[in-house]
């Protein structure tokens, strides 16, 4: 059996203005550094096998966090970053509408596939983290292992392992270091935690 643990990195600045980040490599409020202090207490009976993270800050900052009460080998994949806003990085919904009506009303139009200037579309975003959830599972089919990772990240996996796939993206709610915990039996995923 395959115990998989999903973590949100904690708050930054930019969940506290409400702006547009993906790719922006910022750091944790002192809040964020609570609420990955209590996952940390939350997840410390449990035994890890494997740590992964996104290789931007906010992420690699949450996993230390946790790892204190596990001292295992932290791995950075890119394959688990947020989605890439490109010149929407760091803006708020307003700033776009002002900056970039036609390619914001574009977006909203066609909210999967439509790439945001410079950055990437929901699908390209989805099929990376998909690709990267795939091989860490093939690589790892035994054990627990946590994720930490991104907001948009999380919701790709749930969608994809839980739920009907893309379709069911907006489905799912991502707390800042909520803990979601997935078993995967007989290659069989069965959601046993959401937001822990």
């Amino acid at each position: 059996m395959l115990e998989l643990y999903l973590v949100r990195h904690g708050e930054t600045i930019s969940n506290c203005r409400g702006v547009y980040c993906g790719w922006l490599d910022i750091p944790l409020t002192d809040k964020g550094i609570h609420q990955a202090e209590e996952s940390a207490e939350k997840m410390k009976e449990v035994s890890l096998d494997v740590m992964i993270t996104s290789d931007l800050l906010r992420t690699r900052k949450t996993a230390e966090i946790i790892n204190k009460h596990h001292h295992i080998e932290i791995k950075n994949i890119d394959s688990f970053r947020e989605m890439n806003f490109g010149l929407w990085e760091g803006l708020s919904y307003e700033e776009i509408i002002n900056q970039f009506p036609d390619e914001l009303n574009a977006w909203e139009k066609e909210w999967l596939n439509y790439p945001v200037p410079e950055g990437e579309s929901l699908r390209q975003m989805y099929e990376r983290v998909i690709r990267g959830i795939e091989k860490l599972i093939e690589d790892h089919p035994k054990g627990r292992i946590l994720l930490v990772s991104h907001g948009g990240c999380i919701r790709g996996i749930l969608s994809h392992l839980i739920g009907r796939g893309i379709e069911d993206y907006w489905k799912y709610k991502v707390e800042n270091c909520g803990i979601t915990k997935i078993e995967i039996v007989d290659g069989y995923p069965v959601l046993t935690m959401l937001n822990g």
